[in-house]
């Protein structure tokens, strides 16, 4: 192999994750743009292999420390990033955030640069250093490909139509997104507005098992539709076809499918929560999500008078300044440059 070869690390199920998540994939796109030949990888052993990469690229703050210990092992440079949830206190439990800020540690140790994804996780990590970022972590937004995503035509002739994307296979990640309140808001809406539908889709599991059993036990199977797994080209012309996007998650590292959904011109009902902070900024609409009784009423009030353009038009230009592919791109040309090639922090 050539000197500038990536071994891209996360712990998935099966490759092919790294083709349907996007944060995945624009960081694949980025590194090969850079010149990198990258090879995929879900078993730390791999690393193991040193003639097939220059650097580990890895995602996630935990399975990743043993790819990492491997890489440093054998005189290779490490990349860290993705959100990390297990920090949060609003999220994680007081044993889960000690688990995970012991593995942060261990793994920014043997970093390089930690490419940190939302400003909740660079205070959360700066929390663990008395109050300071360490020197090596450097934050940096994901983004997408906004001319994709960006919608153009009228938003006032959108239907009537709620979205939610999100992985369902395990009953924790329903709860973490928001699943369950989404449907019980959006009962609320259906039963003053009978026309109003609501659309589901994310790979499935335990938790779309849950989902589709709660749907049908409140007698929504008419007007909500889970379509199971979908490939991007759908779910991107869904977001541009879908009035109200809902993201009422309990925590997210970043919320790529806010930036996506204010692209594609949708209202995004969002919570508000960690990194939505960065994702969101000041567009969309914040409900409180520990009071439905409020965000029901709030989001009855939306669907009765919509968004206008501007406002949906002011959240488009926001993902375009702030989280195109092109500020990703300038971010890792500065940071994973060639040994004996780098800027000092």
């Amino acid at each position: 192999m050539g000197k500038k070869s990536v071994l891209f690390f996360s712990s998935v199920k099966t490759k092919k994750m790294f083709s349907i998540q996007s944060y995945y994939r624009n960081d694949i796109m980025i590194l090969k743009e850079l010149g990198y030949d990258v090879h995929l990888s879900k078993s730390c052993w791999d690393f193991l292999c040193f003639w097939r990469y220059s650097v580990a690229f890895i995602y996630f703050y935990r399975y990743g420390l043993f790819a990492a210990a491997i890489a440093k092992l054998l005189g290779k440079r490490v990349y860290f990033t993705g959100g990390i949830d297990y920090l949060e206190p609003a999220f994680a439990t007081p044993r889960q955030r000690s688990v995970q800020a012991v593995l942060f540690r261990l793994c920014n140790l043997l970093s390089d640069t930690s490419i940190l994804v939302s400003s909740s996780d660079c205070r959360n990590v700066a929390a663990l250093y008395g109050g300071r970022l360490p020197r090596n972590c450097k934050l940096c937004y994901h983004v997408i490909d906004i001319d994709r995503f960006l919608f153009t035509p009228d938003v006032a002739k959108k239907p009537n139509q709620f979205l939610l994307v999100a992985w369902m296979q395990n009953i924790d990640n329903v709860f973490r997104k928001g699943i369950d309140k989404a449907i019980m808001v959006f009962k609320a809406i259906h039963g003053a507005h009978p026309e109003s539908r609501f659309i589901l889709a994310g790979p499935s599991g335990v938790g779309s098992s849950y989902v589709t059993k709660l749907i049908s036990r409140l007698g929504l199977d008419d007007c909500i539709t889970y379509l199971g797994p979908i490939p991007e080209d759908m779910k991107v012309r869904l977001m541009k076809e879908s009035r109200f996007y809902f993201m009422l998650s309990t925590y997210e590292g970043f919320g790529i499918a806010a930036i996506e959904a204010l692209a594609a011109g949708c209202c995004l009902i969002h919570s508000g929560r960690g990194g939505l902070v960065d994702a969101a900024g000041p567009h969309g609409v914040k409900v409180p999500i520990d009071d439905m009784k409020t965000a029901i009423a709030t989001c009855l009030s939306l669907y009765e008078s919509p968004a206008d353009y501007d406002k949906m038009r002011a959240g488009m230009d926001f993902v375009a300044q702030r989280f195109g592919y092109k500020s990703r791109l300038a971010a890792f040309k500065e940071i994973i440059r060639p040994a004996g090639n780098q800027k000092s922090c």
